[in-house]
């Protein structure tokens, strides 16, 4: 478990939302004890079996232009592909060889998702919790305010299997959740990076940021509606 975190867990405002949120669900799993990293991964993929995940149904959404339906989801879906303004937890494999480290279950904002073969964002994990939860307020309330040291491209080739799209009652919560997992290639295999490493990284160049309104796009084509928050 990650030093504070139960702290922070302990501060964090209980939800309104007339159901329990992800972060709800997998502490209630935890029945106070202290848990490991891959305990938590492995309680999110468990929580995820529990989204919408109807096949025909979310090709369905996917292609729905309705930009309202989208801004106003309300629970947590399983998607294919990311849109533009969404936070989405996956699981990732980098090819890339000669990277630094990368997070092998990032938590990304997308900025960026013109195609269905890439996408830009940034992955929350890249900072301690406390500021994911400063980053994510700022988000809520229509402003990107975020260390470049967090944006990244992400090959869609690379992601394995689907996307959870957070519902944005879930977002305090969710970003709180350890579930980084930070590895280096090495050949074939990789070798873990401890976070504390990454988030130094960051705090070296926090001040050099992405900054602007937040914009969020429905699952339709690129020339989908845009919808300024």
């Amino acid at each position: 478990m990650a030093t504070g975190f139960a702290a922070i867990q302990r501060n964090t405002i209980t939800s309104t939302t007339g159901y329990k949120t992800l972060f709800e669900k997998i502490t209630a799993k935890t029945q106070g004890q202290k848990k490991t990293f891959s305990w938590y991964r492995a309680a999110v993929k468990s929580e995820a079996s529990s989204y919408t995940k109807n096949f025909g149904k979310y090709i369905l959404n996917e292609k729905s232009d309705d930009v309202g339906a989208v801004q106003d989801q309300d629970a947590n879906e399983l998607r294919r592909y990311p849109v533009q303004g969404h936070l989405y937890m996956f699981e990732y494999k980098a090819k890339m060889k000669y990277l630094k480290y990368y997070d092998k279950f990032p938590l990304v904002y997308v900025l960026k998702a013109t195609s269905r073969s890439e996408f830009w964002g940034c992955n929350l994990h890249y900072m301690t919790p406390k500021k994911r939860i400063i980053a994510t307020r700022s988000l809520m309330n229509g402003r990107i305010d975020i260390p470049k040291a967090c944006f990244h491209k992400y090959l869609q080739s690379n992601v394995e299997g689907l996307m959870i799209d957070l519902a944005a009652t879930e977002w305090d919560t969710a970003v709180l959740l350890p579930t980084e997992d930070f590895v280096k290639p090495m050949g074939t295999s990789s070798i873990p990076i401890p976070k504390e490493d990454v988030w130094q990284d960051t705090k070296d160049t926090f001040y050099d940021k992405i900054r602007g309104q937040r914009s969020v796009k429905g699952y339709g084509t690129a020339e989908s509606r845009e919808m300024a928050l």
